[in-house]
């Protein structure tokens, strides 16, 4: 491989640094079941899908238009699924399950994650996190990082709530790479598993890319990254 000298490594959230789960899906629906029945109100399994498919559509519109999305805003999509009207005080109680049942789900980093990032600051490498933030707020996912150990290896957080918009904006990128204090992208590796939001939008303003595949493999077609590795530890081989 060829290798430059590299000042800093960014990382997306989900599926490269912490697994996503279904856990939160079945969560969900037995919250919204228990909240519907005490409600009066009956629904069934395929009812409560179709209501989550309906909201998870709503984000994936939004995030594909670099439209910020909201809680209420998945939940308002995710109920003209269910049977009948839903008042706004049932809404706001399904909201708050929606949530909790994301944010109580446990998660697992990936293999290899914290080895790399050991070795990495090791190098003295600045780190960051550029993640698209959905329906859990950064504030739970910087929590997920300190409670499994990797929060103090990173230098900065581009977290889109915060900065407003979703890669592959070029403005998630460069405010990132402002915040290490990284002039030149080029010095830069962006490692994430997509290619429509993390390969082209590193690739955008220069930055090396790299797409890992060890949580999930982008079936969508795209430019390929720079390089493709499954497990973390391959990045190493960049620095040699």
């Amino acid at each position: 491989m060829q290798t430059t000298n590299y000042q800093a490594v960014t990382y997306d959230f989900w599926n490269t640094l912490i697994a996503e789960t279904t856990n939160s899906l079945d969560r969900r629906r037995a919250l919204w079941t228990e909240i519907l029945f005490e409600n009066n109100i009956e629904v069934s399994q395929q009812e409560l899908d179709d209501a989550f498919t309906e909201g998870w559509n709503h984000f994936e519109t939004n995030w594909r238009n670099n439209v910020q999305s909201s809680l209420d805003g998945v939940v308002g999509a995710a109920i003209t699924k269910l049977p009948i009207p839903i008042s706004s005080d049932i809404k706001y109680q399904l909201s708050d399950a929606y949530l909790e049942a994301s944010e109580s789900t446990p998660r697992d980093l990936l293999p290899e994650v914290k080895q790399t990032l050991e070795q990495l600051k090791a190098m003295d490498i600045r780190l960051a996190v550029i993640c698209d933030v959905g329906t859990i707020p950064s504030s739970r996912l910087r929590s997920w990082l300190e409670d499994l150990n990797v929060l103090e290896f990173f230098d900065y957080f581009g977290f889109s709530d915060d900065i407003g918009v979703y890669k592959p904006d070029p403005k998630i990128f460069n405010e990132t790479l402002t915040g290490l204090q990284v002039s030149d992208s080029s010095q830069c590796i962006h490692v994430g598993d997509l290619k429509r939001t993390d390969v082209a939008g590193a690739r955008a303003i220069n930055m090396t890319t790299v797409r890992y595949t060890g949580g999930r493999d982008d079936p969508e077609d795209g430019e390929e990254a720079d390089y493709v590795i499954s497990n973390h530890l391959e990045i190493l081989n960049l620095f040699n």
